[in-house]
């Protein structure tokens, strides 16, 4: 690849995705991909490898171009989940605005790691926490709602959120007996609704079982205002720099 390898930008667009926030792709993954150019960015990675060590190896063989104070941190959830936590360096250059750059960053992930073609491995990348931020207030918010409708009695509309937010909210209520969750609206404009559990779902109502990310996500970046995330997570991430990078 051409360039000095520390523009992330550069290397996404190289690999096909475009991060530029006036872009209608804000991230999403192409139909076809450049492997080849994925692979050369890391250049490390051993074909005959488990998903563990694929992983490993890309994130690190492609964020040592970027800058070598991140680290990276690589741990199996089950049997076909990985999770990869990044720290160190500028988180918030990772993220991206409303979290663009970090969901093109995991989708490169994913189709390398999955390039072997073995059974498909889910690989989430997160960045100073701040997926884990995101999942937590996204759960306190669901709770809440799930409070209110149960006073009221009615059904409340949440605002418009990611396939990787609805799927929080739908799980941090799912054991509440007294409620019920289901996605409404198309693109942008999808939401999830909380219902009391009395409420009959709508005939054609969607099931939230398949609110997944579509394979490695049709997760376009938050809606929401998560630039003060982004922000908190570069901010921690210089206070407590990780000595020695990789």
């Amino acid at each position: 690849m051409q360039g000095d390898g520390n523009d992330l930008d550069r290397m996404l667009t190289d690999l096909g995705i475009d991060t530029n926030e006036e872009t209608a792709s804000s991230g999403t993954l192409p139909e076809e991909m450049d492997m080849e150019a994925a692979m050369v960015a890391a250049n490390v990675v051993p074909e005959d490898a488990d998903p563990l060590e694929r992983t490993e190896a890309f994130l690190v063989g492609l964020l040592l171009n970027i800058d070598p104070t991140y680290a990276v941190e690589v741990h199996d959830v089950n049997d076909t989940e990985i999770l990869a936590e990044i720290s160190g360096g500028d988180a918030g250059r990772l993220i991206g605005k409303g979290g663009r750059t970090l969901s093109a960053l995991e989708q490169i992930v994913n189709a390398v790691v999955n390039r072997a073609g073995d059974e498909p491995i889910r690989v989430n990348v997160d960045v100073g926490g701040y997926k884990r931020r995101r999942d937590e207030r996204l759960t306190k918010t669901a709770r809440s709602v799930a409070d209110q409708v149960r006073k009221l009695g009615e059904p409340v509309d949440m605002e418009p959120m990611t396939a990787a937010e609805r799927r929080v909210v739908h799980m941090a209520v799912a054991d509440d007996p007294d409620v019920r969750t289901e996605s409404a609206g198309e693109g942008r404009d999808r939401r999830v609704v909380i219902h009391p559990a009395y409420d009959e779902p709508v005939a054609d109502g969607d099931d939230w079982d398949d609110e997944e990310e579509n394979g490695w996500g049709d997760d376009e970046g938050s809606w929401g205002d998560e630039t003060e995330d982004a922000e908190a997570a570069s901010d921690e991430a210089s206070e407590d720099p990780q000595p020695g990078g990789f």
